[in-house]
């Protein structure tokens, strides 16, 4: 019935895979979970321990959106979950919540949550800030704007669905491939659902792996808008100030800010993950910086 799916880059994520092999073994149904490490060696191997699990390596690395590509083309069953390999479950009947929904609708996202209390690590405050108040979102709220809501952290989707739209692999660089995939899923029709069967994130990126994320992220909108692949920007907000700011021809200022202040401003969001407007402002005037810097975006 289930083909649960790891995408994974040197993540060790055997006790996911021991809590959803044992939920699924309770629900009795046929399943299977399939690991994909994004290159030849994955972080751990774990034999004969879990008979409906299995790693599948890849030759080379291929990229987020390949490696997630490549796990629903070998998977034998109807219904595809997808959930990140830094996710961890304590919910005992998180799988059973998503299996009595599965035949209603095509796509189901459960969300994301995070722990409580803030990381040990100041340098990681950054990344868990963001999640606690951007991605922590009650189902309630995501419904009322499903598509634009899309995480795929953790979401369940037939199949026959997902192989007709397919993550983008021509996004070179993290970030915004699920952005991309539910603006697919609403003009291709398909019907979606947002419960609350959060997996929580546990792979807390410290403050300066997540800022060059987050600027690999805006460089792939600027790829999206260029490509004329259809990216709806509308419902992205840094694109909505980007051409409000850009109408307004302040261009010249905004690429100055990030100039200016870019160091200052990562040494400030490093410390206790500084304030989210700040963050928000790095992002907007790194877009208009890349912009000056000769990578041309629509708008």
């Amino acid at each position: 019935m289930i083909s649960i799916l790891i995408p994974s880059y040197h993540n060790n994520c055997r006790l996911l895979v021991k809590t959803l092999h044992e939920q699924a073994v309770l629900c009795e149904i046929p399943f299977e979970i399939i690991v994909g490490e994004d290159g030849p060696t994955p972080a751990f191997n774990f034999d004969r321990e879990f008979p409906f699990a299995r790693i599948e390596t890849a030759a080379e690395t291929a990229g987020r959106a390949a490696n997630r590509n490549r796990l629903a083309e070998i998977a034998q069953y109807p219904y595809l979950l997808f959930i990140d390999a830094d996710a961890e479950i304590f919910n005992p009947d998180f799988l059973k919540n998503y299996i009595a929904y599965a035949d209603d609708v095509d796509v189901i996202c459960g969300g994301t949550t995070y722990f409580y209390e803030p990381p040990a690590e100041e340098r990681n405050h950054l990344r868990w800030r963001y999640g606690i108040h951007r991605e922590q979102i009650p189902s309630t709220r995501r419904n009322q704007q499903p598509f634009n809501s899309f995480s795929a952290f953790n979401f369940l989707i037939r199949k026959e669905r997902f192989l007709k739209i397919r993550f983008s692999e021509e996004l070179s660089r993290y970030g915004h491939e699920d952005t991309f995939l539910g603006q697919k899923l609403k003009k291709t029709g398909a019907s979606i659902l947002h419960i609350d069967n959060p997996a929580v994130h546990t792979g807390l990126d410290d403050a300066d792996v997540f800022l060059a994320k987050t600027r690999e992220g805006v460089e792939n909108l600027a790829e999206l808008m260029q490509a004329n692949t259809g990216f709806d920007s509308s419902g992205v907000k840094v694109i909505r100030y980007f051409r409000f700011f850009k109408r307004l021809g302040m261009q010249k200022m905004m690429t100055t800010l990030y100039r200016n202040f870019h160091v200052k401003w990562e040494k400030q969001l490093a410390r206790k993950g500084g304030p989210l407007w700040l963050f928000d402002l790095y992002k907007l005037t790194y877009l208009f910086f890349r912009k000056k810097a000769g990578r041309k975006t629509a708008g």
